[in-house]
């Protein structure tokens, strides 16, 4: 998917399903992730779409991929809520009704909402791409995919418009909500 953040189209709706469990931030930061390997490989590879390697198959969403989202809700996000929560008016720092900017309290559900999100994103690529690299480093060179049209172009806009549409509703819906509770 062109546009990382369009990822939360499912991450969202999936974590206030079960946010009794799911760790927002985990779940938030697996589901655009695998995404941080893109540019530095089209500067290096110069490869357009198949700049992308470990961080989008399934042997790098269950280990690198997690360990780069627990180093971002342990050590990023904790000290970067503080300093909103002291330097701003506005309560960025809720998502209906939760401070999403504490570290997780339970180790494991940290660790299950980071792989939901990272399997969601290199799925969700399957269905938007023509190159997932879904069994790195093996078969690289094969072209595995689920596109539903011919034209990958049309295929991620036929993802990007609806999830894009659930983030952006979401964002507008409860960022910020004083509330826990969703109507």
């Amino acid at each position: 998917m062109p546009v990382s953040p369009f990822h939360l189209g499912f991450a969202w709706p999936a974590w206030l399903l079960n946010r009794r469990k799911l760790h927002f931030m985990s779940l938030s930061f697996g589901a655009m992730v695998p995404d941080i390997e893109v540019l530095p490989m089209m500067l290096v590879t110069s490869e357009g779409e198949r700049a992308r390697g470990l961080m989008h198959s399934v042997l790098g969403a269950l280990t690198f991929d997690i360990l780069v989202v627990m180093f971002f809700v342990f050590f990023v996000v904790p000290p970067v809520g503080r300093w909103v929560k002291v330097h701003s008016r506005e309560r960025w720092h809720i998502f209906a009704g939760v401070d999403v900017t504490r570290a997780p309290n339970h180790l494991g559900w940290a660790l299950v909402s980071a792989l939901v999100g990272t399997l969601s994103h290199i799925t969700i690529d399957m269905f938007t791409h023509a190159y997932n690299p879904i069994f790195w480093p093996y078969f690289t060179n094969r072209d595995i995919n689920w596109l539903l049209f011919p034209d990958p172009l049309a295929s991620s806009v036929a993802f990007m418009i609806p999830l894009g549409a659930i983030a952006v509703t979401l964002a507008l819906r409860y960022w910020t909500r004083q509330s826990g509770r969703i109507n």
